[in-house]
């Protein structure tokens, strides 16, 4: 078996910012937290494609559309490991789909999406992101988009 990697103290203080942020912020829609951890230039360089406007405004509204449409749900931390100021995270986003989301009324159904992030972290503060999260399974999985299985071809 490897040998664990020692993480720096910088590390060490970035990644317990990344779990405060899912674990207040995303799991118990804390929204008020970005103010303390997001630092107010931050920026999204992708969502799944979500649009998220820049800075801590940006990231209040896509938790509050997320909460609304899914008040019950967990964010799990599955892995988190930092280099440098970056912090890589793999997530599991639970939830029962109770409220409208992206324009999809409540189907009643649960869902359970993975998601991949890097956050760069300094001086405490997140001031950017990648994500990646399976978005049209979500949306299929609660009703907002059809899987065809004719392989997008029209048969006229």
């Amino acid at each position: 078996m490897a040998e664990q990697r020692k993480y720096t103290e910088e590390e060490e203080a970035a990644m317990a910012v990344i779990r405060r942020w899912c674990d207040e912020g995303w799991t118990q829609g804390k929204v008020e937290v970005a103010e303390e951890i997001i630092d107010p230039g931050f920026k999204v360089h992708g969502a799944g494609g979500q649009v998220v406007e820049p800075g801590i405004e940006g990231l209040k509204a896509l938790i509050t559309q997320w909460r609304t449409g899914f008040p019950d749900a967990v964010q799990r931390v599955d892995d988190i490991f930092a280099v440098g100021d970056k912090v890589c995270v793999r997530l599991t986003w639970e939830g029962t789909h109770t409220g409208e989301f992206m324009g999809v009324p409540p189907s009643g159904k649960k869902v359970s999406v993975g998601t991949i992030g890097i956050d760069r972290v300094v001086n405490g503060k997140v001031v950017e992101g990648w994500g990646e999260l399976d978005m049209l399974g979500l949306l299929t999985t609660i009703g907002g988009a059809a899987m065809t299985t004719d392989g997008g071809g029209s048969s006229e």
